[in-house]
């Protein structure tokens, strides 16, 4: 099992720092949706970080096509209540103002399964202007479609040796993400690049995919995430308000875990602001 993570010791994060797993073993007595039941990837995700629990995820049980989309399942946009990528461009903008095929797009309001899909069907989401906005921010979201059978969230220390961990999510606060930023460029003085708000993804896609593409790059930033309304409302009720998440690849994690002795964490300026409540 990996230690505890000095980088939540020193920062005062109180939440589990949560280790995103591709696996193809199911663990035990892990929190999972049922196949077929609509569930949000976050409300799992609050449990592990808050409870410490274990949570699994395979193609079958993330019936959420967003959230499929965000840890890496491909993009199963026909899952979606809008039916296909052309249906989500409009439910992610403006709804039936922006339909190019405004008769087709009404098809799929009146099969909508209660009155509050029909509604956001209808109103969109209006997280983007409109559909060709929408067409580009799915050109700009990394595509990943997961080679194991399971994806896996758990604290960190729970990672046993030789598991795949493609990103590590923590949950903080202003004063916490600030520290967190500082120690993610600790090594490298990359200030302007060094750190990726991830404005338009879902939260899991922050975590999730737009992480697990920073792996991959010659100089990996850390990725600010829960900026998506949607999944801030899903977390309040187990994570509270004022929060953010800042997940890291994990070779980045392991490298701002060796940098936490002898870095700002250790000196009085830090430790006033985190214990002064």
């Amino acid at each position: 099992m990996l230690p505890r993570s000095e980088i939540a010791r020193a920062a005062g994060i109180m939440m589990n720092p949560v280790a995103i797993v591709w696996t193809d073993t199911k663990p035990e007595n892990a929190l999972a949706f049922k196949p077929g039941v609509w569930g949000c990837v976050m409300w799992l995700f609050a449990k592990v970080a808050k409870e410490g629990k274990t949570a699994v995820f395979s193609r079958d049980t993330t019936t959420c096509a967003g959230g499929a989309m965000g840890l890496g399942f491909g993009r199963p946009l026909e899952r979606h209540a809008a039916r296909s990528e052309e249906g989500f461009c409009s439910f992610l903008s403006n709804g039936i103002g922006g339909a190019a095929n405004r008769k087709a797009y009404d098809a799929i309001i009146a099969q909508a399964p209660d009155e509050r899909h029909r509604t956001m069907l209808t109103e969109g989401e209006r997280f983007l202007k409109n559909p060709g906005t929408v067409r580009n921010f799915l050109l700009n979201l990394p595509i990943y479609d997961a080679k194991d059978r399971y994806i896996v969230m758990k604290p960190v220390h729970d990672v046993g040796d030789g598991e795949e961990v493609k990103s590590v999510v923590f949950v903080a606060n202003a004063d916490q993400i600030a520290a967190l930023s500082i120690l993610a460029n600790y090594g490298t003085g990359n200030i302007r690049d060094g750190i990726v708000v991830t404005a338009g993804a879902s939260g899991c896609q922050a975590m999730g995919v737009c992480t697990y593409a920073e792996g991959e790059s010659r100089s990996p930033r850390a990725v600010i995430g829960l900026t998506d309304l949607s999944a801030r409302r899903a977390v309040r009720p187990t994570l509270g308000k004022n929060i953010l998440t800042f997940s890291v690849p994990f070779a980045v994690y392991r490298e701002m875990e060796k940098n936490v002795p002898g870095s700002f964490l250790e000196l009085d300026l830090w430790k006033e602001l985190r214990d002064s409540g």
